[in-house]
């Protein structure tokens, strides 16, 4: 929980990585459960934080240390690509342990840190530098579709599988599928003549 209400941009590099991190409001669930009755301009707050996390390539979902359980509709965020940050750890052992007992056996992994000493934040910005390592490779290992062409073969492909999907004959439907991978193939770069003919007359000028 907090008291910000617009969503706060930073630029940071971490370990030589770019990101930008979001600060958003915090989604107490008094909040959310009646945003009808909330202030116009809080409610406006929970409504871009909400739309800033569905967007975020990775979230960070930030808990009060104190309190034994974390909330709901918060943790109902977390995915893949988000991990619980549970603030306060510099907050006495003896107040904590019930509180730390819960969480580990019903959230899975977590990472502790303290605002206020500065404790655990190194963890976090490693694991936040090896998450943004994972995205860049995994986007590196997907090829993007800078070619009008590439791209009209790919929606070449998906109108043949749509047909092919609500076909009724079989022979109708083996003939969207062929046409499928021969779309398909002019992206990989598997081709016949007259695809590779009709590609050098159409994007290149030839004399004659």
């Amino acid at each position: 929980a907090g008291t910000t209400r617009d969503v706060l941009e930073v630029h940071l590099d971490i370990n030589g990585y770019a990101v930008t991190l979001f600060d958003t409001a915090g989604l107490r669930p008094e909040q959310l459960s009646d945003m009808h009755a909330q202030d116009k301009i809080e409610a406006e707050g929970i409504k871009r934080a909400l739309k800033i996390a569905t967007e975020a390539d990775f979230k960070i979902l930030l808990f009060d240390g104190t309190e034994y359980d974390l909330h709901p509709q918060t943790l109902a965020l977390k995915d893949d690509r988000s991990i619980i940050v549970v603030n306060k750890c510099d907050v006495p052992p003896s107040s904590l342990r019930e509180a730390q007992a819960t969480r580990q056996s019903s959230y899975g992994d977590y990472i502790e840190i303290s605002a206020n000493t500065g404790a655990g934040l190194d963890t976090l910005i490693d694991h936040v530098s090896r998450e943004t390592s994972a995205l860049l490779e995994e986007a590196q290992n997907t090829p993007s579709l800078t070619r009008a062409r590439h791209r009209e073969a790919l929606e070449e492909a998906m109108d043949h599988i749509s047909r092919a999907l609500s076909g009724f004959s079989p022979d109708m439907i083996a003939e969207d599928i062929r046409m499928t991978v021969r779309a398909i193939g002019r992206i990989t770069g598997r081709t016949d003549v007259e695809d590779l003919l009709d590609i050098i007359f159409r994007d290149f000028c030839i004399g004659k």
